[in-house]
């Protein structure tokens, strides 16, 4: 099947890799879907970003094929292909499970896609060296998929993937089964071959970690809606929401009201102390507000120390966590508020012990302003996995 362009209802959006036009869909009177726009750029790696039922497989399915729109279009190189069947799409999927055949030979398992394609033997046998030696498993195409490991066998899937190549890559959270180490090292992998190939890659996960390692761009959903999108710096650095803050990377929230606007916005806090926060065009006077302050961010101050930073408040030790490089202070204000300080592991340096009076200290560069109820979303719409 050929995919003709279709030309009316001129977009910006027409010349785009993927673009689901006003998608929405029903299941009687759940409304998994609603009016969701997304485009997607040719040779992007765009991760679908989300707790359960937020909506990133909703979405990524309907991009596959496997589930239908009620309303909307989906466009794939300027091509409607809302009611092109999947095997048509020319996309690629990877699932979390491997999806392999047992029965088969690493080998067999990679050729399968080429030979539904009725590729000449030689061919086959050219291109499924060429994939093993991509993802470093050149010597392993007689083996079992039983005979792999979980890793090994992940890289025979993405192989098997890509082998046909296909002009976009579905991963729907391809690394959830492996364990963290393992999972860390894939993540670049990944990347690495994402850049290498220049594959457009839709990727789901809920691992905000995961997200922000391996993106161009990220796609926040929550409660069926596009909280928002943007690169992960975006995100992390300028959400625009509470819960894009507290779903990516720790943070410390307060509430606060304004009290003042200038170069620097004064913040009235529980704590009972002024805060000053970065200017926020929803900063008015009197308005109440949540004030975000990431862990790595504060500073750990004892007795007597003094740092220059514009924000201090008095708190008392409660416990320290080493992980590695970083180590995770817990301190308790005086409305009994519990603060993270996340600070690099120093020898020369360990932590006061509970019950120590201590003092937190941060800039005002570093703390943000965001909605006390709702806030904004960026792409409107609504979807649920």
């Amino acid at each position: 099947m050929v995919l003709e362009p279709r030309t009316e209802g001129g977009s910006e959006h027409r010349d785009r890799k993927v673009w689901l036009e006003s998608c929405a869909k029903h299941y009687g009177s759940v409304v998994a879907l609603a009016e969701v726009e997304l485009a997607v750029e040719d040779g992007e790696f765009l991760t679908l970003l989300g707790p359960s039922g937020s909506g990133k497989t909703t979405l990524l399915n309907l991009i596959a094929g496997m589930v239908q729109p009620t309303s909307g279009r989906i466009w794939i190189d300027g091509a409607d292909i809302t009611r092109v069947p999947p095997s048509k799409r020319g996309i690629g999927m990877v699932f979390q499970n491997y999806a392999l055949m047992p029965h088969m030979t690493v080998f067999e398992n990679i050729a399968f896609p080429l030979r539904v394609r009725k590729m000449a033997e030689a061919e086959i046998r050219r291109k499924v060296g060429e994939v093993l030696d991509i993802v470093r498993l050149p010597d392993v195409g007689k083996r079992k998929p039983s005979e792999l490991s979980g890793g090994q066998q992940q890289r025979i899937a993405i192989a098997r993937c890509i082998v046909y190549n296909p002009s976009i890559i579905l991963m729907d959270e391809p690394l959830g089964a492996l364990d963290k180490k393992l999972r860390e090292e894939l993540q670049l992998e990944l990347k690495q071959l994402h850049t290498q190939l220049g594959i457009t890659v839709l990727y789901v996960t809920h691992d905000q970690e995961e997200a922000l390692t391996m993106s161009d761009r990220i796609v926040l959903l929550n409660h069926g809606k596009i909280e928002q999108m943007g690169p992960p710096d975006e995100l992390y650095f300028q959400p625009r929401t509470l819960f894009a803050a507290e779903f990516l990377g720790d943070s410390n929230i307060f509430d606060g009201t304004v009290a003042g606007l200038g170069e620097f916005v004064s913040v009235y806090s529980e704590p009972g102390a002024s805060m000053m926060a970065r200017p926020a065009p929803i900063a008015e006077i009197g308005k109440a507000v949540k004030v975000l302050v990431r862990p790595e961010n504060l500073t750990l101050l004892r007795q007597c120390e003094e740092s220059g930073l514009a924000n201090r408040l008095s708190a008392e030790m409660v416990d320290s966590i080493i992980l590695g490089g970083v180590i995770k202070c817990y301190v308790r204000l005086s409305d009994d508020t519990t603060v993270v300080v996340q600070e690099l592991t120093k020898a020369e340096r360990a932590p006061p012990p509970p019950g120590s009076k201590v003092s937190v200290a941060w800039s005002a560069e570093d703390t943000l302003i965001l909605p006390a109820v709702g806030g904004m979303t960026e792409g409107g719409g609504t979807a649920a996995a």
